[in-house]
């Protein structure tokens, strides 16, 4: 009888969602305060992704004209290969400058998006800012 509730034990903990990674249970580790989903640096990371998958190449074209029209944006991660964001997340903790990124002080906002382009590569972009 006993061996069914730690049946049930272990594969709850298997599926617990817990266990991947995102930006606010990133910072959280580094003893950093949560940040705020914007929907202005969505729509900013959203474009630059969906202008990245339509060229086809993975850059920062345009990130310094589009954070002064935005007033907030102050540091941007870009990566593409990654099906979800558990991955782009982990990819990005494992890179010292995109890790900068995710621990800067002084941002309370960010946005996430990503776009598939023709041949099936998904571009990711994080704009991290305050608001």
């Amino acid at each position: 009888m006993r061996s069914i509730p730690l049946l049930c034990a272990a594969a709850t903990l298997v599926a617990t969602p817990a266990l991947a990674l995102d930006l606010n249970s990133f910072r959280a580790q580094h003893k950093l305060p949560p940040l705020a989903m914007s929907s202005t640096l969505a729509g900013l990371a959203a474009s630059h992704a969906q202008d990245m998958a339509s060229r086809r190449r993975l850059d920062h074209k345009g990130f310094r004209a589009r954070a002064r029209r935005a007033g907030s944006a102050m540091a941007q991660n870009v990566a593409f290969g990654c099906a979800d964001e558990d991955c782009v997340f982990r990819m990005w903790a494992r890179s010292a400058g995109h890790r900068r990124n995710m621990l800067l002080r002084g941002v309370s906002a960010y946005g996430l998006a990503s776009a598939v382009a023709a041949n099936g590569r998904r571009y990711w972009v994080l704009e991290l800012g305050a608001e």
